[in-house]
């Protein structure tokens, strides 16, 4: 089909006017403004059309607040490039490709264009029917790969699922009817609310109604024991997290959303034996609803709304549900070290990005005048307003005219700052720094240590017992603890100095790969490109999880779960801006950040990599109930799920796609067949690998073995490739892991 052609003129040179240089004008791509230049038209030519652009709107009615603008120009030590490039942009809504077509606001869509030699502007209208085709093409395939996951789930491995569903068939009808009405019910209000005309959608993203309200049932459904009647701890939780978990435009009543949350809790309500849970379980929804929103303020936009609403559930199924002595302690990491850093270095940590963010020159030179404490109150706004009076005169004396009165304010809260001079500035945010590193450590000392030696390690020291947990397996350390304290160098658990051997080889493999992978991510870094650099700490994640991640499956979980909250912390040191560490963090960072870890206040990258090769560890540790800190269960190829979606299937998709993709995915986004098909194959491989480490060469292998491989290799790279909403770090292995899981691989 021939794509249509306009020419739209340039405007060129006046007579008598020369340049030995091109116009700037005749390359000028069309700019957003309508008029952006006033010009002169010239006789028998048409004036030059600008396209015109939708406005931004938001998706759904999130309590978030605009980012602040750009970066500053700032002169203080760790506001350097880093720091002032990943501050948050200007709050919109983000759009995909296919919203943008689908978006019909403007008449004849958005024109792509090209340059002929004589510098006249070609116009190429795109097929806008084809487009809305491929836009609904792959938004189909996204739902029907969730249905597929439906389906794999509940048909999995014994029919666990599928049981439990029979048997809570009260609790699912309760969550389904609900569910399914709110959803079919919008475009009737909308249809009535608009006079009969109904429009079509803004956005065609159909992961606000996917993954934070399914992906926590299948997930729950995927952790039923195999025990027949047995209850399954995490459904009925997660059918409360599920239809909290929509969008707030779907159910603008928050009355309304609470109540029918708590649907799925009435079969089971004047059960005498559930009736602790219901209660327990009805605070779903308010926590839910109020973590969300801190989040929101928090992490957007760095995270898109389902991702927020994921985040608040994961943090929700941990709190209720945390039972082995790792969860317990992540818990801690998470709920109590979260909640002590928001409540308490909120305010400083504001107050200090604000600090930063003054320029140099703005700052008042040493040597003038003390500001006195009128103006210092002025300044605050503690001094009463500035009135501003009508100054009309009267006509009679005997008239009593009463002046109006307009309340004025300081503009910025950043005014404050400038008075201060650059000594000044620097010590007071030495100050906040201090503040918030003692508040943290005295935190850990006297919060987290407690709690966690009472509740996970049966009332022992912390620090003590993860030096026994190591090293309890050598001699020098039973005889150096001997002569100081007798009687405490032994083994802290059940296990023998074998385990605790085995632990600190893989610990001593973890420092040769990170060693080895830093040393050549840094010494090549110029002459890599950012995905590469990118996808060499992918790598790395294969030879640290993948294979040693079987031996001891609980001692992985403690420890990823440790650095995730270390990485955090690190991330939140360099967003804040919190000298020293801040700028050091900050150009360790640097090489490595793309266009996502740039649009908010976190780098999300670093975090999603190791959320992703924790997934498995964490979900199926939860399934198993581990109690004890020794390894006593089987091991499971669900263990690596999440190491061969995020360590070779997305390295392997982005490193064969960018170089060898000729043949693209007919949507945007620069997915490529030969990148998913890389994927499949990293993923396959990995699986086989790990299943080989289990189950050895006398294990089944046959042709069905090898399909159900198959179908998990290619269910993840199909998602992969259609997800937009979500970033495929976390709901691809998370996917991948309910597939492995419920195929009993």
């Amino acid at each position: 089909m021939t794509v249509p052609e306009t020419t739209l003129p340039v405007p060129t040179l006046g007579i008598g006017e020369s340049s030995r240089s091109p116009s700037p004008v005749l390359h000028r791509q069309p700019s957003r403004s309508p008029q952006p230049y006033s010009r002169k038209q010239q006789p028998g030519r048409s004036p030059v059309q600008y396209p015109t652009y939708p406005p931004f709107a938001s998706t759904e009615n999130l309590r978030s607040t605009t980012p602040p603008k750009g970066g500053s120009e700032s002169g203080t030590e760790a506001d350097d490039e880093l720091t002032r490039r990943l501050l948050a942009p200007p709050g919109r809504r983000r759009v995909s490709s296919e919203d943008d077509i689908w978006n019909n606001n403007r008449k004849d869509g958005r024109e792509r264009g090209r340059e002929n030699r004589r510098g006249e502007l070609i116009v190429q209208k795109p097929d806008r029917p084809k487009r809305y085709g491929i836009a609904i093409l792959r938004r189909g395939i996204e739902v029907g790969l969730v249905a597929v996951l439906v389906v794999v789930v509940l048909m999995g491995k014994e029919q666990r699922a599928l049981r439990e569903v029979l048997l809570r068939r009260r609790e699912i009808l309760c969550w389904l009817i609900p569910y399914s009405a709110i959803i079919l019910a919008y475009p009737i209000r909308v249809l009535f609310r608009s006079n009969g005309n109904l429009q079509r959608p803004r956005s065609l993203d159909p992961s606000p109604l996917l993954y934070p309200t399914l992906f926590p049932v299948l997930i729950a459904l995927s952790l039923t024991p195999t025990g027949t009647n047995t209850f399954n701890l995490f459904l009925l939780a997660n059918l409360v997290v599920s239809i909290s978990n929509l969008p707030p435009i779907l159910v603008p009543a928050w009355d309304l959303h609470w109540l029918m949350s708590l649907l799925p809790l009435l079969p089971s309500q004047w059960d005498q034996n559930h009736e602790s849970i219901n209660n327990t379980l009805s605070l779903i929804p308010p926590i839910n609803a109020t973590l969300t929103s801190a989040l929101t303020d928090i992490l957007y936009p760095s995270l898109t709304p389902s991702e927020l609403r994921l985040l608040s559930s994961a943090l929700i199924n941990l709190l209720f549900h945390a039972a082995s002595p790792q969860a317990i302690i992540l818990r801690a990491l998470m709920w109590g070290g979260g909640l002590a850093v928001f409540l308490l270095c909120e305010d400083v940590i504001r107050w200090n990005v604000s600090l930063a963010r003054v320029p140099l020159h703005r700052f008042r030179r040493a040597g003038n005048a003390i500001i006195g404490v009128g103006r210092f109150r002025k300044m605050v706004g503690l001094k009463e307003m500035t009135w501003k009076t009508n100054e009309q005169a009267s006509d009679s004396e005997a008239e009593i005219v009463v002046p109006k009165k307009q309340l004025t304010r300081p503009k910025s809260g950043g005014f404050y700052f400038a008075t201060l001079t650059w000594k000044e500035a620097r010590v007071r945010r030495l100050g906040y720094a201090v503040y918030v590193y003692a508040l943290i450590l005295g935190f850990v000392f006297l919060g987290l240590r407690p709690y966690i030696g009472r509740m996970a390690l049966d009332g022992m020291d912390p620090f003590i017992w993860v030096l026994g947990y190591l090293f309890c397996g050598q001699g020098w350390y039973q005889k150096a603890v001997d002569q100081i304290s007798p009687g405490m160098g032994y083994c802290v658990t059940a296990g023998s100095t074998k385990a605790a051997n085995l632990r600190l080889g893989i610990v001593g493999f973890w420092i040769i790969i990170l060693t080895i992978g830093l040393s050549f991510v840094t010494t090549f870094a110029p002459m890599l490109e950012v995905d590469t650099r990118r996808k060499v700490f992918h790598g790395m994640v294969i030879p640290m999880f993948l294979i040693p991640g079987l031996f001891d499956p609980p001692f992985v979980h403690l420890c990823l779960s440790l650095v995730v909250a270390i990485f955090l912390l690190c991330d939140l040191i360099r967003a804040s801006q919190l000298p020293p560490a801040s700028q050091y963090i900050a150009r360790f960072l640097q090489p490595y950040v793309d266009g996502r870890d740039l649009k908010g206040p976190m780098v999300v990258s670093h975090v999603f990599l190791l959320i992703g090769t924790g997934i498995g560890w964490w979900l199926t540790l939860a399934g198993q109930q581990q109690e004890d800190w020794d390894w006593g269960g089987y091991q499971e190829l669900a263990f690596s799920s999440g190491v061969a979606c995020v360590g070779l299937g997305d390295a392997a998709a982005s490193l064969i796609g960018r170089r060898f993709g000729k043949h693209k995915w007919g949507w945007k986004g620069g997915k490529s067949i030969e990148g998913s098909l890389a994927f499949t194959v990293a993923v396959v491989t990995g699986l086989s690998v790990a299943r080989l480490l289990i189950v050895g060469f006398g294990g089944d292998w046959g042709l069905v073995v090898w399909g159900k491989l198959i179908f998990a290799g290619a269910w993840g790279s199909m998602l992969e490739a259609v997800a937009t909403g979500v970033n495929d770090n976390v709901v691809v292995p998370i996917g991948v892991w309910a597939v492995v899981s419920s195929f009993g691989l």
